[in-house]
């Protein structure tokens, strides 16, 4: 139920950014997003063991942790995809983003020594002859191709930026002597928020405060950011790095839909076709072919 809720709430999340930038640049939004989700996060934490949380921030290692998560689920993950949205529709960028596990799957071979099954690497031709169908459909329906290929490199920098979160958590959850995750978390949100509030103030674009812009803030910060990270990174410290992502193979399929209803989107052939590969290489890299290896370790 906890992940139907969270695939659920990452895939309205980017309906409210759409929205979102209609008033607020994309760095001005991405860091209002962080910037809404850290005092909550930190009140949560604060109020669940307050001496635990003074004991965790007075860690080296926690704080290495929260600058390298800092830099890439936050920084870089955040404001690639916010700035992404600015030249394409949600659709295509969810379906781009969402490659993510794919590449988690890689990565998880080479860095953790998890071993990639041949249902696996038929995931990965078919998650990336999604991603390739996605775009070329972009292009077709009459949209400019400069647009598109910068749109989908910003879209697919944040895809490597969040599967690299992916393996940073993991790792740190499973060595000896592991780093304490929300803790790391609070330090990432703190200092990823950084650049994104210097990028803001750097880009010369004023906010238009809305109570749309508010309410997008909210939703996204408090509950897609500071809920949905805690929940993602607790379900990867309980399974291998490229089978817990299995459950968000409907974003994509969702996004798209939200975006044809909502924003008047074009469902392109290659946007429909592309959204259905990614979903099946996501399932085909992540779902275990029998329900033993779920007991498997790395």
């Amino acid at each position: 139920m906890l992940a139907v809720v969270l695939c659920l709430v990452w895939s309205s999340a980017f309906i409210f950014i759409k929205l979102a930038l209609r008033d607020a640049s994309a760095m001005d939004f991405g860091a209002l997003r962080v910037l809404a989700a850290t005092p909550l996060l930190l009140l949560a934490l604060w109020l669940r063991d307050a001496v635990a949380l003074r004991a965790a921030l007075r860690d080296r290692r926690v704080h290495s942790t929260g600058l390298v998560l800092g830099a890439v689920s936050i920084a870089g993950f955040i404001g690639l995809q916010t700035a992404g949205f600015e030249l394409a529709g949600i659709g295509f960028g969810a379906v781009l983003i969402y490659a993510q596990p794919m590449l988690v799957a890689v990565l998880a071979r080479f860095v953790l020594g998890e071993r990639l099954r041949p249902r696996q690497l038929l995931g990965l031709v078919t998650g990336w002859v999604g991603v390739a169908l996605a775009v070329l459909g972009e292009v077709a329906g009459g949209h400019s191709g400069d647009g598109v290929w910068t749109a989908a490199a910003l879209f697919l920098g944040g895809a490597v930026c969040f599967a690299v979160s992916t393996i940073v958590v993991k790792a740190i959850s499973s060595g000896p002597r592991p780093v304490p995750l929300p803790p790391a978390l609070l330090l990432a949100f703190a200092y990823g928020s950084v650049p994104l509030v210097l990028l803001g103030l750097g880009d010369g674009e004023s906010v238009d405060w809305t109570w749309r812009l508010v309410a997008c803030i909210a939703y996204t910060g408090v509950v897609s950011l500071a809920g949905g990270y805690l929940l993602q990174f607790r379900l990867l410290e309980r399974g291998g790095a490229s089978v817990v992502s299995s459950y968000i193979f409907a974003v994509p399929v969702l996004t798209a839909a939200y975006g044809v209803a909502l924003f008047g989107e074009a469902l392109t052939a290659g946007l429909v076709l592309g959204a259905a590969a990614v979903a099946a290489g996501i399932l085909l890299v992540t779902v275990p072919a029998r329900p033993r290896l779920l007991e498997e370790s790395p």
